[in-house]
């Protein structure tokens, strides 16, 4: 059930990083999706392996585009590995990191809250956690993700959202807000 799941914060990924059509859709079926109705589960798989394999045949190289599938991750990750790998699924992580990061793209004035309010409704529609359970401090999440990959030198790289279906790579945003940011999803 978890590793199900977990898989579902995938797809939610997809709907809000290339298609908001997607992102409804799935406000409107995950009920279905949850108790695996084979035939939307064949729709919504179909439809995120045509948007993953657009994004990496227009960026084989990734030097470009094919970043936007980062979405959610530099927050995933750094979960992911303060809570031991293991211990959390990857995409019980990356459900947190897409809230983290929509949460992010709407303290940045990019998104109304609703936006926030509709992504959390649908991550606890596909029993993904919301909240990292366990405390750490700010700068410990801020440290693992310097780790991140995707990085360049001591920026963090970020993918945000401009909308639902328009996401973006950026490394330029108020220091002070990242740590906002973590501290909202830090239990205490």
């Amino acid at each position: 059930k978890r590793e199900f799941a977990a898989g579902l914060a995938e797809i939610i990924k997809y709907g809000l990083l290339a298609d908001a059509s997607l992102f409804e859709w799935l406000e409107s079926n995950m009920n279905a999706l949850c108790t695996k109705d084979s035939t939307k589960l064949t729709e919504v798989i179909a439809r995120c392996c045509a948007i993953k394999a657009e994004i990496v045949a227009d960026d084989e190289r990734e030097s470009g585009r094919r970043a936007l599938l980062n979405l959610g991750h530099t927050f995933g990750h750094a979960i992911e590995n303060l809570q031991g790998y293991g211990q959390w699924l990857h995409g019980e992580a990356v459900a947190v990191g897409l809230l983290m990061a929509v949460d992010f793209s709407c303290r940045l004035g990019n998104l109304p809250t609703t936006v926030l309010n509709r992504t959390r409704q649908l991550i606890q529609a596909a029993g993904l956690p919301s909240i990292i359970p366990n405390t750490v401090s700010v700068s410990t999440m801020i440290d693992a993700m310097r780790l991140d990959k995707k990085n360049h030198s001591e920026c963090i790289r970020l993918v945000l959202l401009h909308a639902i279906g328009e996401a973006y790579v950026t490394d330029s945003y108020p220091d002070d807000l990242l740590e906002h940011v973590i501290v909202s999803y830090l239990k205490s």
